[in-house]
């Protein structure tokens, strides 16, 4: 830990242990004192993702993170240092999904959108430098030129003409309160549907299923790979957590997916498709997101839910029944084959267009 009138961290980067190193030691310092929660993961996950660059593009690395305050505001600073290969054309790695290293490519534009202040430095052959700034305290007095906070994001219809939701959960038999959680909310390219599985059981459960709706109604966007990062900073210190993020994108007819843990998605009517979640536990082990992309067609029928649940059960349970209301439906899937160990949620959505 540094000294505190330092209010500096830096760290060496060259494997994945050193990213969860750095920012457990961000995170401790004192660096981030006086910031909200979602502040707190906002900065964490900017680090996450800068350091995990450098593994990734780089193999080696720096990474420092200093706090300023003036004028009763806090800022904090960011750099990312390498000699890696440099980026030949720095306007494309700004842009979502281009990527060199077989990966998504959506690290540095997540992380610009999360930053009021951004700039690369590169030169191919002789490495990267990237700076970021995030102001924590006193958002109020940020200049005209950066970016605001995003407002709270909307919960979003259920039923409309293009789609019909059905949500419902259900807590462990004899237990009160669920881990398990379902939530739908706007995003900037269309609609978020979330299912959350707080690790273990009853109220421990609950509150890191909660934090993670916390998150989400505070940073919905597309973003999945990083949202999904965010998402991870965000738990640290709590039970964790399992999530399944469908992104459903009207205007493209389109929709994407990235999950976490022991969750699970497929269509049920329509084109063959199940989704891919990774393996780990948000807020403990975060793998590199898979996020799959597929096509919208009239009639289609998917399902979302959590371990609770056998996939096997749930799945044929719908296409048989793929004819009732959506809200109807997961309510039914839920009481009719909830496992009797374990919470269990739902998520039916029906594409009508």
């Amino acid at each position: 830990m540094p000294d505190a009138a330092s209010r500096r961290v830096a760290f060496l980067v060259k494997d994945a242990a050193d990213v969860i190193l750095g920012i457990h030691r961000v995170r401790e310092s004192g660096l981030l004192a006086g910031a909200g929660d979602v502040e707190q993961s906002l900065v964490a996950t900017i680090v996450s993702e800068l350091a995990t660059n450098i593994v990734k593009y780089a193999q080696r690395g720096h990474v420092r993170v200093q706090r300023v305050e003036h004028d009763g505001a806090v800022d904090i600073e960011v750099w990312a240092e390498d000699e890696g290969p440099g980026i030949p054309d720095i306007d494309r790695a700004r842009t979502d999904r281009f990527s060199t290293g077989n990966t998504l490519g959506l690290g540095l534009p997540g992380v610009e959108r999360m930053s009021d202040d951004f700039d690369i430095q590169s030169v191919v052959g002789h490495g990267t430098q990237v700076h970021a700034r995030r102001r924590i305290v006193g958002r109020d007095s940020l200049g005209a030129r950066s970016r605001a906070t995003p407002a709270p994001s909307a919960p979003a219809p259920l039923a409309t003409p293009q789609w019909e939701i059905g949500m419902h959960v259900r807590p462990m038999p004899g237990h009160v309160v669920s881990g398990d959680l379902t939530i739908a909310v706007h995003a900037a390219t269309g609609l978020l549907l979330l299912v959350i599985d707080g690790t273990g059981h009853g109220t421990t459960a609950a509150e890191a299923a909660q934090r993670v709706a916390a998150f989400t109604r505070a940073n919905a966007h597309g973003d999945l790979s990083g949202f999904l990062a965010g998402l991870h900073a965000h738990l640290n210190g709590s039970a964790g957590a399992a999530v399944g993020a469908f992104l459903l994108e009207p205007g493209a007819r389109s929709f994407r997916y990235a999950g976490v843990g022991n969750t699970a998605a497929s269509r049920r009517v329509g084109a063959p498709w199940r989704a891919v979640s990774k393996d780990g536990v948000l807020g403990h082990r975060m793998p590199t997101a898979f996020v799959q992309e597929g096509t919208l067609t009239r009639g289609d029928l998917f399902v979302m839910h959590t371990d609770g649940l056998s996939e096997l059960a749930t799945g044929e349970f719908a296409a048989r029944n793929a004819h009732r209301p959506a809200a109807a439906l997961a309510r039914e899937i839920v009481e009719q084959h909830g496992k009797a160990h374990d919470d269990a949620s739902c998520i039916v959505l029906r594409w009508n267009d």
